[in-house]
């Protein structure tokens, strides 16, 4: 990955992120490279590139679900149209938030595939988080890259403590955000139908 982005720049780092967004088929650490080339290259500039291409990439969950939906659509209609009722009213902000967070994105796009949520509406939220998040990755590598890169090219018990407090730090904020605070209890109701 790191000789594309030598050799292709901003060219390198969008085809990465396509190809690292496109996790049904190739998974691709991209964000390492958004971090690694943030210390080079503009941040916000690649963020913005790297938002396009991410959205590219994650458009192909949407597609998968919206094949997927001839699979399902005749037995579960009535459980479609109740999480449909519910995407409908907070789909743009679900959507932004995969796309901002560390969350799985396939895991809201291949629904709203199925439930066929509006593509403009679910690209433009999409493309926005990813923007929001590679941009937000790419200035921390332009701030703390060498002081990280040294760190762990020393190895050792430092890089190894690193690691696991980094890692440690990542799992508990994954694990404390509470999604169904963004659902009121109509919504939540009507789902389980």
């Amino acid at each position: 990955m790191a000789d594309i982005v030598t050799q292709h720049g901003y060219l390198g780092a969008f085809f990465i992120s396509i190809f690292g967004n496109f996790t049904i088929f190739f998974p691709v650490p991209f964000t390492i490279t958004i971090y690694a080339f943030g210390a080079t290259l503009n941040p916000l500039l690649l963020g913005i590139v790297c938002g396009l291409g991410s959205t590219i990439g994650e458009a192909s969950a949407y597609l998968v679900g919206m094949g997927g939906r001839k699979v399902i659509e005749g037995r579960f209609e009535e459980r479609l149209e109740s999480a449909k009722r519910l995407i409908q009213r907070y789909g743009a902000a679900i959507i932004f938030l995969f796309a901002l967070l560390p969350l799985p994105d396939d895991v809201i796009l291949i629904p709203l595939g199925v439930l066929r949520y509006d593509l403009k509406k679910t690209l433009v939220a999409a493309f926005l988080g990813k923007v929001a998040m590679c941009t937000i990755v790419a200035y921390a590598g332009r701030f703390s890259y060498t002081f990280v890169k040294d760190i762990f090219e020393s190895g050792g018990i430092v890089g190894g403590i690193a690691s696991v407090a980094l890692l440690v730090i990542i799992l508990f904020a994954m694990m404390k955000i509470d999604w169904t605070r963004f659902i009121d209890d109509s919504d939540l109701k009507s789902i389980k139908g």
